[in-house]
């Protein structure tokens, strides 16, 4: 039989280690925005690059689906048809919304 202690202590070590994925997918995601700006500004295959964001997004189970993922997915589906200016803004945006998700 286990004891209290020990499944609270293993429940905490899985809650901390969610976390630590959580925080380093973010992470990964933000360097995936940042590089799309970049691309963008230098005229390459951003679009591409933009499809795959998106692709992976649509990946998120149903049960992280909070409001902040709908408006970050819905700012980087918004990008293909924004001009400099407003794409750039909305790449800080959802960068900023990542931390959230």
């Amino acid at each position: 039989m286990v004891s209290l202690s020990t499944l609270a202590n293993s429940l905490l070590g899985l809650a901390m280690q969610n976390n630590t994925i959580k925080e380093a997918y973010g992470n990964k995601l933000k360097n995936q925005l940042f590089g799309l700006l970049c691309e963008y500004e230098k005229e390459r295959e951003w679009e591409s690059f933009l499809d795959s964001i998106l692709i992976e997004l649509m990946g998120f189970d149903e049960s992280e689906k909070t409001i902040n993922y709908y408006k970050l997915f819905h700012k980087v589906s918004s990008l293909r048809y924004l001009s400099y200016k407003y794409f750039r803004t909305t790449i800080f945006d959802c960068m900023n919304l990542v931390s959230k998700v």
